[in-house]
């Protein structure tokens, strides 16, 4: 299988990117290790060639998404990403049926997401009162694969509380949740 790491380990307040670039480590040595064919794009760098970055999106039969979770929202160079490849013609097309025109290949996509939020939070509370699942907060990204005609949604992993909390399960828990699905 061609699989796509769209990485967007960020920096912002305590938080410095790091462990969503081990967990993109950890996703390249694993899968690569199966036979499976990887590439990856760090959209957190400046000098991405972005018809490269198109390419790569084109080639792949599955795309993840690593990330953390910002202003319950992707960070802002993955959006840049998303705003600079996905291009109209090449990507997605205009159909009567809104969203219906997308034209990458992949067929099944990811989200691998850290956030401070504690996944025993989702739907509590005034804020998350309506996500009692972390995907509730991930629906423009997921809604934006759908559009791109990437349809089937592989379980996202959440790595919770990772500021504040314990981290040592992450590793384990994440190879395990890789090695169910691929």
């Amino acid at each position: 299988m061609k699989i796509l790491l769209v990485t967007a380990g960020h920096s912002i307040f305590d938080a410095k990117g790091q462990l969503n670039g081990f967990l993109s480590y950890l996703t390249d040595k694993t899968l690569s290790e199966k036979s499976h064919k990887v590439k990856i794009s760090d959209v957190t760098k400046d000098t991405l060639d972005m018809d490269r970055e198109l390419n790569k999106l084109l080639w792949a039969d599955v795309v993840i998404y690593i990330m953390p979770i910002m202003w319950f929202n992707m960070p802002a160079p993955l959006v840049k990403w998303l705003d600079e490849v996905l291009l109209y013609e090449k990507t997605f097309v205009i159909t009567d049926a809104y969203g219906e025109g997308g034209q990458v290949p992949a067929n099944k996509f990811m989200i691998v997401t850290t956030s401070n939020m504690k996944s025993s939070d989702l739907g509590k509370d005034f804020v998350l009162k309506n996500a009692p699942h972390i995907d509730d907060l991930l629906q423009p990204l997921i809604m934006t694969n759908h559009y791109l005609s990437i349809r089937e949604q592989l379980p996202t992993f959440h790595a919770d509380n990772v500021i504040a909390g314990e981290t040592d399960w992450i590793k384990k828990a994440y190879i395990k949740h890789l090695n169910t699905h691929f």
